[in-house]
């Protein structure tokens, strides 16, 4: 028990250290420096060697106590940017999923019909050349003259389709840049989340948001640690961007925090959206390889591959007749 105390107190130093204090002093840095510098001369770094230099003439500067104290109010500012960083994380994370609070519903509203028209146009596309890639086929197989089996085997047919195909991708691709499935949300990660749940229904008939608790007791170490490795990076990116946020306000009086805000801010956003996917496709890729256990341990019978049949028991069980 002391050994297993003394390393959860390290890993929460540790933690402690690297997500609320280093962050905070290079914020609670910038800050100050940038109040020194100031917009006229944002580079001017002699005046900041100047500052320093007359702070530390100070008489109080060489007091033991004030230096005590000093430090602790800077680490104290610095875990509190840290905790403010991280609760508005949590905001910046429900924007990115289209959870959107009341006052923003009708823009969210607004966003997801627009997404949803332009998906809509996208899957007509798509649509309309699989038929026409359909219908020329159907059409040069009845003009195809029979094969002369004179001199051997036929040589394998080419595909009607050949120049057709790679447009045929491409519209497939625009369709699912939009969102995997049709649109619901004001933003494509929220759709990206929503379109795994689709996606689960379609295929096996499970509602994902009721397996989902149940599925997870039952996967195994692996498989729980990389999908909770993907939801924690999605964490991580919505703290940067927090952080991206924060220092808008040294901006006000050092014009390159500007550019700090929009280099975290992007970055932040890249790492989200690649986290969602992933988790998406981790949490699809659970219910592929691990959705006959669910069934097993609520004994539904699933001797072989879970189909539609088995998924629909599997969601009346575990909805409970709602």
């Amino acid at each position: 028990m002391t050994a297993f105390l003394a390393t959860l107190g390290g890993k929460l130093a540790d933690t402690w250290l690297s997500l609320l204090v280093l962050p905070g002093l290079l914020y609670l840095a910038v800050a100050a420096a940038g109040s020194v510098l100031g917009h006229h001369d944002p580079f001017r770094h002699g005046l900041l060697t100047d500052r320093i230099d007359t702070m530390a003439g100070t008489p109080a500067t060489h007091s033991p106590g004030t230096v005590v104290l000093v430090a602790v109010l800077v680490l104290v500012a610095s875990a509190g940017a840290g905790r403010l960083a991280g609760a508005l994380g949590g905001g910046v994370e429900r924007l990115w999923l289209g959870d959107w609070p009341r006052p923003l519903r009708g823009a969210a509203g607004a966003l997801t019909r627009r997404r949803a028209q332009r998906w809509s146009a996208a899957d007509a596309r798509y649509r309309q050349a699989l038929t026409r890639r359909a219908l020329r086929a159907a059409a040069e197989t009845r003009a195809a003259p029979a094969p002369d089996t004179s001199q051997g085997p036929p040589a394998p047919d080419e595909p009607a389709d050949r120049l057709s195909a790679p447009a045929t991708t491409e519209l497939g691709e625009a369709r699912n840049i939009i969102a995997l499935a049709r649109p619901a949300r004001p933003t494509w990660m929220g759709d990206r989340l929503l379109a795994a749940d689709a996606r689960v229904h379609q295929a096996y008939a499970i509602d994902l948001t009721s397996a989902w608790p149940r599925l997870r007791l039952l996967l195994p170490d692996t498989a729980h640690a990389e999908i909770q490795a993907a939801r924690m990076a999605l964490t991580t990116a919505a703290r940067r961007a927090a952080w991206g946020l924060l220092y808008l306000l040294p901006a006000l009086w050092w014009w390159p925090a500007s550019l700090i805000v929009a280099v975290t801010w992007a970055g932040a956003w890249r790492q989200a959206r690649l986290a969602v996917h992933e988790f998406a496709e981790l949490v699809e890729a659970a219910v592929d390889l691990h959705g006959r256990d669910l069934a097993t341990a609520l004994g539904i019978p699933c001797e072989e591959r879970l189909t539609a049949a088995e998924g629909l028991e599997i969601t009346r069980t575990l909805r409970k007749g709602a």
